[in-house]
């Protein structure tokens, strides 16, 4: 019997009793106690999560995704699977498509800020009568966009932040010209 089959069969064994207790303990019109009654609400709910674990366990060969420290490396190719002409080996092909990907990630976080900053905004044309009310009204509405666009700069500046950050975290280095280069 397998390893796999035997929890299977554990837990098909525990859920019994913990469904007993439970549903016999809901059937039975409740219970004045709430201990009690989290005690047959966590009983119910945990016996039938064992009971469904168990018989898709039964039911399966292989793990359905759950971390298994039995299944080493799976899905993953190693250098020593690799012919000497392969692309993993081979630095400089790895560090010309990184720094296109960087310089990818770069130019379209870059576009996006400035398209967001650029985009035209229905802006309302200020008004011919000068009364208070509609001045109020207007100083209000500037205000406003006034705060939405800090907002977005500050947003922008972040995340550029961020970005040099995790670039320097790779090995890159920014010149003083603003362009980057690899260690």
């Amino acid at each position: 019997m397998t390893k796999r089959r035997k929890q299977a069969i554990i837990l098909l064994a525990l859920s019994g009793p913990m469904m007993w207790f439970g549903f016999t303990g809901f059937m039975a019109s409740g219970t004045s106690s709430t201990a009690l009654a989290m005690g047959v609400a966590i009983s119910c709910t945990l016996g039938l999560a064992f009971a469904l674990s168990g018989l898709v366990m039964l039911g399966t060969k292989n793990s359905l995704g759950i971390l298994n420290p039995d299944d080493k490396g799976r899905g993953e190719i190693l250098a020593s699977q690799t012919s000497k002409d392969s692309p993993m080996l081979d630095k400089d092909k790895i560090r010309q498509r990184n720094e296109a990907a960087i310089d990818y990630l770069v130019t379209k976080t870059t576009d996006n800020a400035i398209k967001t900053l650029t985009k035209k905004q229905k802006v309302k044309p200020m008004a011919k009568a000068n009364t208070s009310v509609e001045l109020m009204k207007r100083e209000k509405e500037l205000e406003t966009r006034r705060k939405e666009l800090e907002a977005m700069l500050a947003e922008v500046s972040k995340e550029e932040q961020a970005v040099e950050k995790e670039l320097k975290s790779k090995g890159w280095m920014q010149q003083k010209d603003g362009s980057w280069s690899y260690e």
